[in-house]
Formats: structure tokens, C-alpha cells, sequence
């Protein structure tokens, strides 16, 4: 696969899963988000087994035998657990901001651990990367950010973006054995199983309403949001940089925006606008 089409991949990924933000925003009226996480990874899994099934491939049982692929699902599984309880404990608008920060940890850990000079140009692309994003991210709570004392959230959030940013590294390190496939369904086992005992003992009491509404977010969030968007995400990390494919992915932001503008009715703030054009320019000068 050409590295243009392997980023074609991580953009297509970035815009699924920029649609799981309204998901689970309309869909934590009926589900925990404890709840959201364990049946997105529990029903991705069973996806996985059934595309398997009948796409009679070849599995490479030796994966089970990689320490690797253990931390990579356990990374999974507390890169989701410490947004969502570090995000009840600090600003929305810090949360956003700091588990993006795996933008910058990943450049750093790919040049130690996988040896990836990046481009010149690409370092150009983060200048107006970045901004755009922080821009993005706290438009409408600037001075909030600024000005608020470092919470307990902050902290547990930037924990999160850390175990985002070794996802990739290791990952990629395994990609070089295994397909995309492999990993991924392993690793989405892994979860669920560690979601199981959280699910169990955190929820236990909450109040949760099935009906075909949350059913249908809940096989969103499993067969877009993980089944086809990490397939996208993971094959086009497979073939081009972890440096290069993080820039990408980080569209997500953009794309979550434009998603909640257009099914939520949410409106941009000016200095939003600002950091999104910062973002398009950025994606412009690294193509």
C-alpha cells in the first residue's frame, strides 16, 4: 500500500471517529459511558470473529505468545478509563485539550523507540498544527484554561493521553509481524475482558435503558467507531509513519466540530474558526 492511501486511510478513520462524541453525548441519557465502553468492546469483538468467520483468513495464533499485545489491550482499556473519570474532575475544555496532547508524545517516543526521522516539512505542519488545535479545543473557555488551578482531572487525563501515545508506538512495533486484523481483535478482547470486572463493580446500581436508540449508538460506537475505524487507523499506521499518521488522526478534532455543528446544532466561536483554519493549513503544508 502507498503511504497517500495509507493516510487516505487515517483521515477516513479520523472522521468516523469524530462521530462518536455526539454518539456518546446523546447516547449517556440511556448508558454510563462504564457501560458504553465495555458493550462497544465486547460487540467489536464478536464483529471481528464473525468478519473472520467468513472471510476465512488466516490467523496468526502466535500473537497470544507477544507480551506486547497485553499491554497494547490494557493500554486501550485505561486510555479510555482515565478520560472518562479524569474528565468528572477537571474543565471539559482541558480535557479535550490535554488528551490531545499524544500529538506531541508521539513524535517524541516514535524518534527514541521506532527511530523515525520526520520531514522537515512536517515539523513546519506541527507550528500550525498545534495552535489550531489548542485554538480548537478552548475557544469558548480561554481564559478558563489560563486561569484555573491544576485539578486532580488534569492529571488523570494527561495519564490518558500518555497510555494514546504508547497504543501507537507499540502497535506499530507489532504491525511489522502481524496484520492489522490480528492486532485488532486481540486487542478489543482484551479490553472487553478488562472492561467486564470495571463494568460490574462501577455500574453496579446504574440505572440503564435499552432501547432501540441505545442499541443502535452502542453498534455505532462498535462496528464504526471500532470495527472499521481502527481497521482504517491501524492498516494506515501499518504503512506509513507513527509520526506522520498522528498528524492525521488528529483531524479528529476538526471533524468533531463540524460533526457537532451539523446533528447537534452547536455554533463556532470566532477564535474556533481561527484554530480550524490553522488546522487546514497545517494538513495543506504536509500533503
Amino acid at each position: 500500500m502507498s503511504e497517500k492511501k495509507a493516510i487516505s486511510y487515517v483521515i477516513l478513520s479520523s472522521l468516523i471517529w469524530s462521530t462518536s462524541f455526539p454518539a456518546v453525548k446523546l447516547g449517556l441519557s440511556y448508558l454510563s459511558p462504564i457501560t458504553f465502553i465495555f458493550f462497544r468492546f465486547l460487540l467489536g469483538t464478536l464483529f471481528y470473529v464473525i468478519l473472520f468467520f467468513f472471510l476465512e483468513k488466516n490467523f496468526d495464533t502466535y500473537i497470544f505468545k507477544e507480551k506486547s499485545i497485553y499491554l497494547l489491550g490494557t493500554l486501550t482499556f485505561l486510555s479510555y478509563i482515565f478520560q472518562y473519570l479524569g474528565q468528572q474532575y477537571t474543565l471539559a475544555s482541558r480535557t479535550a485539550l490535554i488528551i490531545n496532547l499524544f500529538v506531541i508524545w508521539v513524535p517524541i517516543l516514535a524518534i527514541i523507540f521506532l527511530k523515525e526521522k520526520p520531514s522537515r516539512r512536517l515539523l513546519f505542519s506541527f507550528a500550525f498544527l498545534l495552535p489550531g488545535m489548542f485554538l480548537l479545543t478552548t475557544g469558548k473557555n480561554v481564559k478558563e484554561v489560563f486561569h484555573s488551578q491544576i485539578m486532580l482531572g488534569d492529571v488523570i487525563v494527561l495519564l490518558a493521553s500518555f497510555c494514546w501515545a504508547f497504543y501507537v508506538i507499540i502497535s506499530k512495533s507489532l504491525l511489522k509481524k502481524y496484520n492489522s486484523h490480528e492486532v485488532n481483535m486481540v486487542t478489543f478482547g482484551i479490553t472487553a475482558l478488562l472492561s467486564l470486572p470495571t463494568f460490574l463493580i462501577l455500574d453496579n446500581g446504574t440505572q440503564m435503558i435499552f432501547n432501540w436508540k441505545s442499541l443502535l449508538l452502542v453498534v455505532h460506537l462498535a462496528l464504526n467507531c471500532t470495527v472499521i475505524a481502527y481497521y482504517l487507523y491501524v492498516t494506515g499506521l501499518k504503512h506509513a509513519g507513527a509520526i506522520k499518521t498522528t498528524f492525521f488522526v488528529s483531524l479528529e478534532v476538526l471533524f468533531s466540530f463540524i460533526v457537532a455543528v451539523i446533528f447537534l446544532g452547536e455554533k463556532w466561536e470566532p477564535l474556533e474558526l481561527v484554530g480550524g483554519a490553522m488546522m487546514l493549513l497545517a494538513v495543506a503544508l504536509a500533503v
